[in-house]
């Protein structure tokens, strides 16, 4: 909370002087000494579009959107012909999850003349995280015909088509990425995973982008749309082999928002929670389930374990690497003499692992029990499972429970 360390402007000269300072101030970051004396002139000036809108962008600026939104609305009242106040109003809509409200704002920009490829995009955007795919296609199509290398047009339309089960537009549009910048790691990950092609991981920068994007519909989607399971199945095959048994140290591997987490603080005195995604992270950090958390990539987390573990768990996550040996081996170099590995996989036909068309691995029972044989874990329990749904059918998939 600031202090107020200016008087009243009692003049002309001074209100502007007063609304300069002000402007340089926001400009600077300093947002609460900002905030402070855009509410001041606004007291003076009630009826300003222009100081509402910049006390909008203040508050966004901060962080504080249900604010913004307040002011936003007014200078939207005051001035319903000026475009950059919809747009900004449309991507404050955007951080508050209001994806209806921010479809209106971009297209009420779009009516009052803003002519930009940004507007056009987050309009795309909205329509696309809100599940109005033909709609958000169209737009992305209208797009490339003003700009065909727009290259986060091709990235999301490339995602849109490949969700959708347009794989022919998907490849065209992932190869036209490559092309255009040839280390976009994303797009050629999904590439292989179309053209049948098996690395031996996703790109660890893939992995990060989709969940950063995914955090905060993330529950919404895999609990209430897709039926997912996983953590749950998991705990429940723990108990039922190991029944009473709790743990010292656990560690919950590729965390994400927590939900293996909830599954298994009950039986662990302390839990860790790894994780790329640093908006998974703040979304786990709000359950107030773990002692720590952690953001790196989970093969780099083991060289900065102190001490051993007695349990850890990877649910959905090996989905997202090929080749597990060296996992396997880090994981049983960091567990206690009977310590736990659970993990979910997803099943596949190929011998050891493939990519994909989903861009997920899946692997077979005797790749991890050949696994498990070399590196030195015992399976105390193989589940068939179905891990969660996938349009209208089900993704098979095996829950495994390993000791040291």
């Amino acid at each position: 909370m600031t202090s107020k360390s200016f008087s009243t402007p009692a003049s002309p000269e001074a209100v502007q002087e007063l609304f300069r300072e002000t402007c340089t101030l926001h400009e600077k970051g300093a947002l609460p000494e900002a905030i402070e004396r855009y509410k001041v002139l606004l007291e003076l000036l009630p009826g300003s579009a222009l100081l509402h809108f910049n006390c909008g962008l203040a508050y966004f600026d901060a962080a504080d959107h249900a604010e913004a939104e307040t002011h936003y609305a007014r200078a939207s009242a005051l001035s319903s012909a000026d475009p950059d106040i919809h747009y900004n109003r449309g991507i404050n809509f955007r951080r508050l999850q209001r994806l209806e409200d921010a479809i209106e704002s971009f297209e009420e920009a779009i009516e009052a003349g803003d002519k930009s490829i940004d507007t056009l995009y987050n309009l795309a955007l909205s329509h696309q995280d809100n599940n109005n795919y033909s709609a958000a296609a169209a737009i992305y199509d209208r797009i490339l015909a003003a700009d065909e290398n727009h290259l986060s047009t091709l990235n999301n339309f490339a995602y849109l088509s490949h969700k959708t089960g347009d794989m022919e537009k998907a490849e065209s549009l992932y190869r036209k990425l490559v092309r255009l910048n040839p280390e976009h790691t994303a797009a050629k990950h999904m590439l292989n995973a179309l053209l049948g092609k098996t690395s031996e991981t996703a790109p660890i920068e893939y992995v990060e982008s989709v969940f950063d994007n995914y955090a905060a519909n993330f529950e919404q989607s895999l609990v209430h749309e897709l039926s997912y399971k996983t953590p749950t199945l998991l705990r429940q095959r723990y108990e039922t082999i190991f029944p009473e048994d709790r743990r010292t140290h656990c560690l919950d591997l590729g965390c994400g928002t927590g939900l293996a987490g909830m599954e298994f603080s009950a039986f662990c005195s302390r839990l860790t929670g790894i994780d790329i995604s640093s908006e998974m992270l703040t979304v786990a950090a709000e359950k107030g389930i773990y002692h720590e958390l952690i953001k790196t990539d989970i093969l780099d987390y083991f060289t900065q374990l102190s001490e051993p573990v007695d349990m850890v768990v990877a649910a959905d996550v090996l989905t997202y690497m090929g080749k597990l040996e060296e996992l396997f081996r880090k994981c049983f170099g960091s567990v206690k003499d009977g310590g736990l590995f659970l993990f979910s996989v997803e099943d596949t036909d190929a011998k050891d692992f493939s990519l994909k068309e989903s861009g997920r691995f899946g692997h077979s029972e005797a790749y991890i029990r050949k696994l498990s044989r070399k590196i030195g874990w015992h399976i105390c329990d193989l589940h068939s499972s179905n891990l969660r749904r996938d349009k209208e059918d089900w993704i098979s998939g095996m829950l495994f429970i390993l000791q040291k």
